[in-house]
Order: structure tokens, then C-alpha cells, then sequence
């Protein structure tokens, strides 16, 4: 199979033809000066997510002047070829650098359930203990004695 080559050359073509460097690229489309260059050589696995390094073609073509559709195609089309071929796998897998984890995911999720059922034992604990006596208390109290007053007499009403 005939291994496919993201055409970055291109994009340096034309940004030398235009007289810029990479940093006022950078200025102008707020792209990092990395991603522009693996964009240039033709590395798209050092690139971010998907999503950011189509985001960051896009505007760099736009600057350019070029086609962000062929370039983003290409893009695809490479990635799906590394994806086929393993090496975008490799992505995925931890890098060496990372801390191992010492304790498996499902002990993790079992310590933030625990806290939240002690949160919901230490509330029902706060109301029965501290709240509903409380209320008890208020409730019990002697309530003041009632005077009854006499309506007005209106003097329409006495005639």
C-alpha cells in the first residue's frame, strides 16, 4: 500500500512566498509555532485532538490563501491510513512519563460513591440530631391567651 504524505511542503512554499515567518504566522492565527511546523514537515501524530488541529489548518490555509478543503481531506486521509496501519494507536497508550496507577479504576469510583453516601448519612445524622428537635421544640411552646374584642357599634346600627 502506498504510504500517503501530508503535503506540508506547500503550506511552507507559500508562507515563504508571502515573506512570513512562523512566529507572525503565529501572531496573526494564534496557532502555536510547534503545530504550524509539524504541519509543515508533515508530522501530524505530534499534532493535538482532532478537532484542534483541523480548527488550527483551517485558519492557517485561510491565512495563506489557500484551500482549507484539500488540505483538510488530505489531513483525513492521512490519519485514516496511521489509524489502519497502528501507528495511530499509539496515541492512545499512556506515555512513559505518566505516574502508573497503582489502583484499578473501579476502586476510584467506589471512593467518590462512599463519599457521597457519607454526605447523605451525615445529613439525614445533622436533621434527625440537630434540625427536627428544633422544630419539636418550637412547636411545644405555650401560646400566648386571646382577648376578645367586641366589634364597633357603628352609629348607623344603634338608631
Amino acid at each position: 500500500m502506498k504510504q500517503l504524505r501530508f503535503p506540508g511542503h506547500l503550506l511552507r512554499e507559500r508562507r515563504e512566498e508571502l515573506g512570513l515567518c512562523l512566529d507572525a504566522v503565529r501572531d496573526r492565527v494564534h496557532v502555536p509555532t510547534d503545530c504550524l511546523r509539524h504541519f509543515e514537515e508533515g508530522n501530524l501524530a505530534a499534532l493535538p485532538v482532532k478537532t484542534y488541529a483541523l480548527g488550527f489548518l483551517q485558519s492557517y490555509c485561510r491565512l495563506l490563501g489557500l484551500d482549507s478543503e484539500s488540505f483538510t481531506a488530505q489531513y483525513h486521509a492521512c490519519m485514516l491510513q496511521s489509524s489502519r496501519s497502528g501507528r495511530g494507536l499509539a496515541r492512545l497508550a499512556p506515555s512513559p512519563d505518566a505516574p502508573p496507577r497503582s489502583l484499578p479504576r473501579w476502586v476510584y469510583e467506589a471512593q467518590v460513591w462512599g463519599a457521597v453516601c457519607a454526605v447523605i448519612v451525615l445529613g439525614w445524622f445533622a436533621y434527625t440530631t440537630v434540625a427536627r428537635p428544633l422544630v419539636d421544640s418550637l412547636r411545644n411552646r405555650a401560646e400566648a391567651g386571646t382577648v376578645e374584642i367586641t366589634p364597633p357599634v357603628h352609629f348607623e346600627q344603634e338608631r
